[in-house]
């Protein structure tokens, strides 16, 4: 019997309230992640990537508001936890490494005293804790009884970084949320943190939300991949089936964007125009003003529909086109 998804997020709406009018940051988003699976959450800055991380951890502050969904982790809806629950759950069942980890440590705090607060908030220990030193070691980090006295200024950016996963899995949480984990790193040293991330997952059967806008990273990192634009999800799909067969214009413009070694160096395609105003989002296909193949029916929204085996996307001519191939199929059988 194969158990059930450690997080199953449905129908999930964020919204925030300014002067400019309601920007619906998530709308409607919908996915799930399993035991020891990454699923990637790709998407260009401002499609809602970051906002959805923080709505399941109900972080989202003022003027955000979460107004629709439910996100089910282990079975349970954290939106129908009483904030004591909440806080009880978080860094004990999900956890989240955070994009800059200069502005997610304390600078006035070691290392060893702020990974020993997490376990403190939990009643697990302290800074003296076994635990503590053996965290960091589980992240490579070098004499970690040196490390954990320092402050987070005498560290590079990269062991910052590992202090700050060794924070998400100190106490071992069914799900691990990483937002951009690897933005303010060299190419080098970002390897290497995604090569930790993936180890510390498979070690422990941790169920693993990468965001981030790098289709890189996704190829390298993640079982399947979510799309979001315009604070929706537009395409979804195994991770090979997206970079080999991908049914959305966005999706297909993303993939296009990548530098290849096999290719004549030259100009990288750009997709057109520029994402809606989250303020005023048209009505329709909200990708339309900038897709190459728009039509009048993408006057209408379409809804994220299945266009192949575990594979689904919000756009009528990919819907057509999946309809078309099955029709093909049955003639042929």
């Amino acid at each position: 019997m194969n158990p059930g998804p450690v997080l199953a997020v449905e129908g999930l709406t964020t919204r925030f309230r300014t002067r400019r009018g309601t920007v619906t940051a998530v709308d409607g988003v919908s996915f799930s992640v399993g035991r020891g699976e990454t699923l990637g959450l790709v998407g260009e800055s401002g499609s809602g990537k970051s906002v959805t991380a923080m709505s399941i951890l109900r972080l989202v502050a003022s003027p955000g508001r979460i107004e629709g969904g439910s996100v089910m982790l282990n079975g349970t809806d954290l939106l129908q936890l009483d904030e004591e629950q909440m806080r009880e759950r978080r860094s004990t069942q999900a956890a989240l490494v955070f994009q800059n980890p200069m502005t997610a440590l304390n600078p006035v705090f070691t290392v060893g005293w702020q990974l020993g607060e997490t376990l403190r908030a939990h009643g697990r220990g302290d800074a003296s804790s076994p635990a503590v030193l053996q965290a960091l070691r589980d992240v490579g980090m070098p004499d970690p009884e040196r490390q954990a006295a320092s402050f987070p200024h005498q560290m590079s950016g990269g062991m910052r970084q590992r202090v700050v996963i060794a924070m998400g899995m100190l106490n071992e949480p069914q799900l691990l949320i990483a937002d951009e984990p690897t933005t303010a790193l060299d190419v080098t040293i970002q390897a290497q943190v995604l090569d930790l991330m993936k180890q510390l997952t498979h070690d422990h059967g941790t169920a693993l939300l990468l965001i981030t806008h790098n289709m890189g990273v996704i190829a390298r990192m993640c079982d399947r991949v979510a799309v979001m634009y315009a604070g929706e999800i537009v395409e979804e799909a195994p991770v090979d089936e997206l970079f080999g067969n991908a049914r959305h214009p966005y999706t297909a413009g993303l993939l296009q964007s990548i530098p290849r070694v096999d290719q004549p160096r030259g100009k990288l395609p750009t997709l057109p125009g520029a994402p809606p105003d989250m303020s005023a989002l048209p009505g329709g296909c909200r990708f339309r003003d900038r897709c190459p193949r728009a039509q009048e029916r993408c006057l209408s929204h379409p809804p994220l529909a299945e266009v192949g085996p575990r594979h689904s996307a919000r756009c009528w001519l990919a819907q057509d086109a999946a309809e078309f191939e099955t029709m093909e199929m049955s003639d042929a059988a």
